[in-house]
C-alpha cells in the first residue's frame, strides 16, 4: 500500500499582530481577516498602520516571508 499523501494547509497564515476593529466584535462565528469588510488594518507591535519594518499592514503583506512575520 503507497504513503498517504501529507496534507497542505490550504489557507494562507496571516501574522498575529495583524489587527482590525472586527476582531474585537464576538459574533460566536470563526473570524477570517481576509474577508471583513472595513479594510481598515494595524500592526499590533507598532500600533500603527505601519509594521515594524516600515511596510504596510495589511492581509496582502503580513504573511510568512515577511522580515518581521510572527506565526500564530
Amino acid at each position: 500500500m503507497p504513503e498517504p499523501l501529507p496534507v497542505l494547509p490550504t489557507s494562507i497564515q496571516y501574522c498575529r499582530r495583524l489587527r482590525c476593529k472586527e476582531m474585537f466584535i464576538d459574533t460566536g462565528e470563526p473570524f477570517d481577516i481576509a474577508s471583513i469588510g472595513s479594510g481598515i488594518h494595524w500592526c499590533g507591535q507598532t500600533q500603527q498602520v505601519l509594521g515594524p519594518d516600515g511596510q504596510v499592514a495589511e492581509p496582502a503583506n503580513c504573511k510568512t516571508g515577511r522580515g518581521c512575520f510572527e506565526a500564530l
